[in-house]
């Protein structure tokens, strides 16, 4: 906690939003920002743990500006228990409070992203040989994902490349066939005199 905070995220959230664009760029291209406040003290007043800002009319609530939004997540008023964990954002929140204080991870965990977050909270617990055990199974992982990339990208060159051969031909033998000159041909497609011929040939022979 510190003198000005409201004034501090207020600065923040309006400076990241206002450094989008540049003088003579149109507004239009500014995107929405939104602020995510997680306090280990009292920010607001009131019991809720986690809350929602934004700018809107105080009379209709009417929202007319929409492109900047906080949301307060505060610490210490979050009092729920591993077994009381009903949704998402409460499960991250107790990830964000009490891992550090776990020893297992809660059975109710069932998200990606937040089994992943407790895996990498662990390793601040491991010995060194098990950080490297670790590490070299993530690289394996990552060898096998790059060979997979590696064969598609080999694969998707050759059919590029075959759709080219395709193209070329179909140019070279519809020029062919109005009586253009090989010599002209082979310029329009960019080949060799010979390449023309051979494409050619090869078309005379499937007729």
């Amino acid at each position: 906690d510190v003198t000005g905070m409201d004034k501090r995220l207020l600065y923040y959230t309006s400076k990241e939003y206002s450094q989008q664009i540049v003088s003579g760029e149109q507004y239009t291209e500014l995107n929405p920002v939104i602020f995510i406040g997680i306090f280990d003290f009292d920010f607001t007043e009131g019991t809720a743990y986690y809350s929602h800002h934004a700018i809107c009319n105080v009379k209709t609530q009417e929202r007319v500006i929409k492109d900047m939004n906080f949301y307060f997540i505060e610490l210490p008023k979050f009092l729920k228990q591993a077994n009381e964990l009903n949704n998402i954002t409460d499960k991250w929140i107790y990830f964000i409070k009490e891992a550090k204080n776990l020893e297992v991870i809660p059975e109710n965990t069932n998200d990606e992203g937040l089994e992943e977050a407790y895996d990498d909270a662990n390793k601040n617990t491991w010995t060194k040989q098990e950080l490297e055990a670790y590490d070299y199974m993530a690289m394996r992982e990552q060898d096998g994902r790059g060979w997979i990339t590696l064969a598609e990208t080999r694969a998707l060159q050759k059919g590029e490349e075959k759709g080219k051969q395709e193209k070329e031909k179909e140019l070279v033998i519809e020029l062919w066939k109005n009586g253009v000159p090989m010599d002209i041909i082979a310029k329009s497609a960019k080949l060799k005199v010979e390449q023309v011929q051979q494409m050619i040939i090869q078309q005379e022979k499937e007729n």
